[in-house]
């Protein structure tokens, strides 16, 4: 199956300022993802911060703690997002704390390259269709054509894309 990517960003952002195009990462050199976030420039380098929700914030902890890549990180009560890392990830250590922006989302950034998330990620049917969904939130919904349980992840992809752009549509 191939697996969509979300269209490049859009430089003109909406009234508010959010910007408007979701994209599809992973953590370089992984399967995890796809994590539905929004680039916060038009030409993102790998190590460059993503606006993410928190319902995504919390899956990449999840990931995170999973790989034991020597980097750590915890919500607080007050929604704040902190990483801990040690000596063996950068030969320094620290932590860096991340405040949830009025939306409750989260970015996130500078502790590893991200990748844009494709066909050359390994991942499984229930991926390629959450993906499919986050690409898709756009258009109109396509759930009805997928097998169960692909249509719920798909539903949830395009559910997470209109979450962290707050629904605002692009055209």
């Amino acid at each position: 199956m191939n697996v969509p990517t979300a269209p490049e960003p859009d430089p003109a952002p909406a009234a508010d300022g959010t910007p408007l195009s979701v994209q599809l990462f992973t953590v370089e050199g992984s399967s995890y993802g796809p994590y539905v976030g929004i680039p916060l420039y038009v030409s993102w380098i790998p190590y460059a911060a993503q606006l993410f929700t928190r319902t995504t914030a919390e899956v990449i902890v999840a990931d995170m703690h999973r790989d034991d890549c020597g980097i750590a990180a915890e919500f607080a009560a007050d929604g704040t997002l902190t990483f801990t890392w040690t000596a063996d990830h950068d030969g320094d250590g620290g932590t860096f704390a991340v405040q949830p922006d009025a939306h409750g989302r989260y970015e996130i950034g500078g502790l590893w390259a991200w990748d844009a998330w494709g066909d050359h990620v390994p991942h499984t049917a229930g991926q390629a269709a959450f993906a499919r969904g986050a690409a898709e939130y756009r258009q109109a919904d396509d759930s009805a054509s997928l097998p169960t349980p692909l249509d719920s992840l798909y539903a949830q992809g395009r559910e997470e894309a209109h979450r962290v752009s707050l629904r605002h549509d692009e055209s």
